[in-house]
């Protein structure tokens, strides 16, 4: 088997971890915290704020370091500060450390272990399948987001959320520092080998060369992609937020309308390996596309207030999206930036991501509070789909590098910079 299976494998474990915690753990620990610090829900949610608010001002520093620095030891870090942040947390005196901990060490963590280093070293494995390899690590999160929740709420009722906080560290520490250590490598050609398992690298001297961030900036397809991804990935962690209570508002019992959000993180386990594997075939822009049409035709099934099955449906194809944008939006950085710069550009790009997605929420709220149903916001969202699609017109598959850009990139394998064709 190819060694770069083994990569996908260990980046696939640090997605479960950190993802399945992160992003669909922390509610779990919403009311414990509340119990025990006196505190209000708000103060709780500060953690994710600064969590946000410190990968903005990270996701940059750590992109170029991925592009220079070796995986095995930037990942390595992010096992010891995300297991160490999980036991500080424990030893929580007050709300107030307990949303410094969380906020430092969840947003160093889930970059380090998450997609920016984790899809930017698996890019450098792969070529012809490039995309099924950053699907497949993809699902690493869907499956954390299946397991985590259910452990730690077991853990919790048990023992209660200090002791759950501890034994994720104990067992986070366990199964990922062996494999950072042992498995993770920069490039094919630190083991001799070539992406892909080939044994011949045959786009080498076609990569487009690393550039500098001031390049990439000025680079008209940072702007295309991180503008329609961005507002792509908007309008569906907007609508997660409030797919519940507009199940309610149309009739449908609780756990039926949480159900819902099931079906979705299935479709999106299923749409990341289905996605990933288009992505080796298909135009990119298209991949985009097809996931733009999926959602906006979820979206319009559900402003007819449908029934419980038809609900189902529009789901099943939101969640097929969701779950592809992430492989295929990997993909294409690669074709167009190239692994070089791979680190740099997705670094870059995170901020922009995430400030178009920070409005969405409030938006949403204030058009319910207004109008007191979802159809206002459920419009103004495939407005927002529609422009996406419209930039992406605008997005030329093989640019070349600004000029003045590097030629070379201090510290990168030549086997690291090759690029996927379209």
């Amino acid at each position: 088997m190819f060694y770069g299976w083994r990569i996908v494998g260990g980046v696939f474990l640090a997605q479960l971890f950190v993802t399945g915690f992160m992003t669909y753990s922390f509610g779990s620990f919403m009311v414990p915290l509340q119990e025990t610090f006196g505190a209000t829900r708000a103060q709780v949610n500060l953690a994710m704020t600064v969590t946000t608010l410190a990968g903005l001002v990270i996701s940059p520093i750590l992109g170029a370091m991925a592009d220079r620095f070796s995986v095995r030891a930037l990942m390595t870090a992010g096992t010891l500060i995300f297991t160490g942040g999980l036991y500080g947390m424990s030893l929580s005196q007050s709300i107030w450390q307990f949303v410094i901990l969380f906020g430092v060490s969840i947003s160093f963590s889930s970059l380090l272990l998450g997609p920016l280093v984790g899809s930017t070293t698996i890019s450098r494995w792969f070529t012809r399948a490039r995309g099924k390899a950053l699907g497949i690590a993809a699902v690493g999160t869907s499956v954390g987001g299946v397991v985590l929740p259910v452990v730690l709420g077991n853990w919790i009722a048990d023992y209660g959320w200090r002791a759950a906080l501890e034994n994720l560290a104990l067992v986070a520490l366990v199964m990922l520092l062996p494999v950072m250590l042992l498995v993770m490598r920069s490039y094919p050609g630190d083991l001799g080998l070539h992406p892909d398992g080939t044994e011949q690298d045959l786009a080498a001297g076609s990569a487009p060369p690393a550039i500098g961030l001031k390049d990439i900036i000025r680079h008209p397809a940072y702007w295309s992609i991180g503008l329609a991804v961005g507002l792509m990935f908007s309008v569906y962690s907007a609508l997660m937020a409030n797919l519940v209570p507009y199940a309610q508002g149309t009739g449908i019992s609780l756990d039926a309308a949480g159900a819902l959000m099931t079906v979705t993180a299935g479709s999106g386990l299923v749409g990341k390996i289905l996605f990933g594997m288009a992505a080796d075939r298909i135009s990119l822009r298209l991949g985009l596309w097809l996931a733009i049409g999926l959602v906006l035709a979820g979206l319009l099934l559900l402003q007819t207030e449908p029934n419980y099955p038809l609900s189902v449906l529009a789901c099943i194809s939101i969640g097929l999206a969701a779950g592809g944008m992430l492989p295929v939006w990997g993909a294409l950085l690669a074709v167009i930036f190239g692994v070089a710069s791979y680190g740099r550009v997705m670094g870059l790009m995170n901020p922009l991501i995430t400030l178009l997605v920070m409005p969405g929420f409030v938006v949403t709220g204030w058009l319910f509070d207004r109008a007191g149903h979802y159809h206002g916001a459920f419009w103004l969202y495939c407005g927002v789909l529609v422009v996406a699609a419209l930039i992406l017109t605008r997005l030329k598959m093989h640019p070349q590098p600004p000029a003045g850009s590097a030629n070379s990139a201090e510290g990168i394998s030549p086997a690291g910079g090759v690029a996927a064709s379209e």
